[in-house]
């Protein structure tokens, strides 16, 4: 019984310790937690780039700001004089990395985890920081999530894939068409607007075997696809009808209903997580503006009234926000939309163009639209940007996903 009883106060400790630490990382999200890296490893370049790229992942993912770090012999005689709110340690142990996070002040080890040590050392440091943001958060990490995109860079408008921090560059598509939009379905397999034939279908293409295949080809427009993963639906625009309307279609696209009927422009749906709501772009009022309805395309409401030109409307993955752009003195700027509290406030003088949400619902890809020749995150908290890949040629059409292999 004693036992039981020592077990249990063990475990509201640490409960409260982690509650704690959640509460002080996430209660104020323009702040940062204090962070100092210790490894006892080997001198090597592997270790070098381990550390590097795990560093640059806390800093990335907008929690934390890492004070240094430090390769040493004897982790504990070195923290006892490193100053941080957290200590991240890491030590060699055969074939894996012992990772504990301690508190800087008084060392206790509030996270510890070993990881199997593989070749790619980025790609461990990405593991380790997912594990670390998403354990002292409560959020999901970004270091392994990946961006589609669209560029010209070798003269025709291709598909490509990049790491979230602009690693890794590989081109998808390899065609003498136009292909735009790409968005990620499951698995392996992408969806893009193709315009093989000059025709505007979407197809369907494999990320490893790089093969095409048509997926819905009604009459007439077919485009702007939004995925739900959770309800395994899409929704999409097709003008079969006459107009371009919103349908829904399965993971192997059967259209299963028609959502909208109206005269003018229904375009640009993107699903709520959960499935339930869609918000999409109508120029019903009179100019394009943003509105929200339900699943079964019942209970439309506006919710867009800042501006004279709304469009390309995103829902957060996380459900909390809808993201979408707007016009402001002849330039684009962007507009984040709370749906708890109805409120939207303004990221001004961004000049964006096209916008998705990465995994955390914090941070945003976009491409500018005066030139078109890089495409920028932005963490829509503190506003911080960063350029993800820039060059003398086009972006477009950025998509963030998650991707774990």
């Amino acid at each position: 019984m004693k036992k039981i009883f020592l077990l249990f106060l063990f475990l509201i400790s640490f409960s409260f310790s982690q509650s704690q630490i959640f509460l002080q990382i996430t209660r104020n999200l323009l702040e940062k937690a204090a962070v100092y890296l210790i490894f006892n490893v080997e001198k090597s370049e592997y270790f070098e780039s381990f550390i590097n790229t795990l560093s640059r992942d806390l800093t990335f993912s907008g929690y934390f700001k890492v004070k240094g770090f430090k390769i040493v012999e004897n982790i504990e005689r070195f923290e006892k004089e490193v100053v941080s709110q957290f200590i991240i340690t890491g030590e060699k142990e055969k074939d894996f990395l012992n990772i504990k996070v301690k508190n800087g002040i008084t060392k206790e080890v509030i996270l510890e985890n070993n990881f199997v040590i593989i070749k790619d050392s980025k790609k461990l440091a990405h593991i380790i920081s997912d594990y670390i943001v998403e354990k002292l958060t409560g959020r999901p990490g970004i270091a392994r999530s990946k961006i589609l995109f669209t560029s010209t860079r070798t003269g025709k408008n291709q598909i490509y894939i990049v790491d979230y921090d602009g690693d890794n560059l590989i081109q998808l598509t390899n065609v003498d068409y136009l292909v735009n939009f790409p968005r990620y379905l499951r698995k392996n397999d992408i969806l893009f607007v193709s315009y093989e034939d000059n025709w505007a279908k979407i197809a369907k293409m494999n990320i490893d075997t790089k093969k095409i295949e048509t997926f819905i080809a009604k009459p007439g427009l077919n485009a702007c696809v939004s995925v739900c993963q959770k309800r395994e639906e899409i929704a999409i625009v097709l003008s079969q009808s006459g107009n371009p309307e919103i349908y829904i279609a399965d993971f192997n696209g059967n259209i299963k209903k028609r959502l909208t009927d109206y005269s003018g422009i229904d375009s640009s749906p993107s699903f709520s997580p959960d499935g339930k709501y869609i918000a999409f772009v109508s120029d019903r009022n009179g100019k394009p503006q943003i509105y929200i309805m339900d699943r079964d395309g019942f209970g439309i409401r506006r919710i867009s009234y800042i501006s004279g030109y709304c469009t390309s409307p995103v829902f957060s993955p996380d459900g909390n926000y809808i993201a979408y752009i707007f016009s402001e003195g002849g330039k684009y700027s962007l507009a984040i939309y709370e749906m708890e509290t109805k409120k939207t406030f303004k990221i001004s003088n961004l000049n964006c163009e096209e916008i998705s949400w990465a995994p955390d619902s914090r941070h945003i890809v976009y491409s500018k639209s005066e030139n078109g020749q890089e495409l920028k995150i932005i963490d829509i908290f503190t506003k911080e940007e960063r350029v993800l890949i820039s060059g003398n040629y086009r972006f477009s059409s950025p998509y963030w996903f998650s991707f774990v292999e």
